[in-house]
């Protein structure tokens, strides 16, 4: 028993032996902070700006719940497959082939500035005829106001952010660091557009929709929509941040 003792815990001795593997590996700790600081943000801008009662405490634990899991997840894939998840160098941060990048400008033009732009028109041409789809129609308040108006400014401007990189064959360091202002400016907007508002004049409150089922379905997607928004514009704002671009190369003949 003395012999046991010195041992200690099962669980100690075996620690002397082979390290037990933290739930969150060292090397995530970064990304983790990111995205849990991310999503807090993201939750608190949701209490603020939505209409309906929120838990902002239980909506934290939760988000905090699904991020472990994820992380101590992806460890556990890493130690138990390393050689499928093992680590390849990027082609660098300026890196946009022009087959994704006239993709991303199609796709781009599509939806959301072709939805936005035109919502019943859009629906019809994915729809069956018979299904209607009046409903998506939308409030003349809404149509002719500064907040529809400044965020098809914005689309356009993503668009035309992608078209730049499909000319230049690379996403230059000002190209990234003008998506992440319109990735939080979109966020904004579209915040904006699931909670309730008012006109400049009498300050008279309007919906996007005509139809109320319509704007009670797109309050959600409209929050979901800015809550990615925002997410990406901070995690992208920190990728620029962190980020060491090369300094110039060397001229010809000059000593090294």
């Amino acid at each position: 028993m003395a012999l046991l003792r010195e041992f200690g815990r099962p669980s100690e001795a075996a620690q002397r032996y082979h390290d037990r593997p933290a739930l969150i590996d060292a090397a995530d700790t970064h990304h983790f902070l990111i995205w849990a600081v991310g999503g807090a943000v993201v939750f608190a801008v949701h209490g603020q700006v939505t209409p309906e009662p929120f838990n902002l405490d239980a909506a934290l634990l939760q988000w905090l719940g699904a991020l472990l899991l994820f992380f101590a997840l992806a460890g556990w894939l890493r130690r138990r497959s390393p050689g499928r998840f093992a680590w390849k160098p990027g082609h660098g941060p300026d890196w946009m082939p022009r087959t994704l990048s006239a993709f991303s400008l199609a796709a781009l033009l599509a939806f959301p500035v072709f939805m936005y732009a035109a919502p019943v028109t859009f629906a019809r041409l994915l729809m069956p005829s018979a299904v209607p789809v009046d409903g998506l129609a939308l409030t003349d308040a809404f149509a002719g106001s500064w907040q529809r108006g400044l965020t098809m400014a914005l689309l356009l401007v993503l668009a035309l952010q992608e078209a730049i990189t499909l000319v230049l064959g690379a996403r230059r360091w000002w190209l990234r660091r003008a998506g992440v202002v319109l990735d939080l400016a979109l966020a904004v907007m579209f915040f904006a557009h699931a909670s309730p508002m008012h006109r400049p004049g009498d300050g008279a409150s309007f919906a996007v929709f005509e139809s109320a089922h319509a704007n009670a379905v797109a309050a959600p997607v409209f929050m979901a929509v800015g809550g990615m928004m925002l997410l990406f514009g901070l995690y992208y704002a920190w990728r620029n941040w962190v980020e060491i671009r090369p300094g110039p190369a060397p001229l010809a003949g000059a000593p090294a």
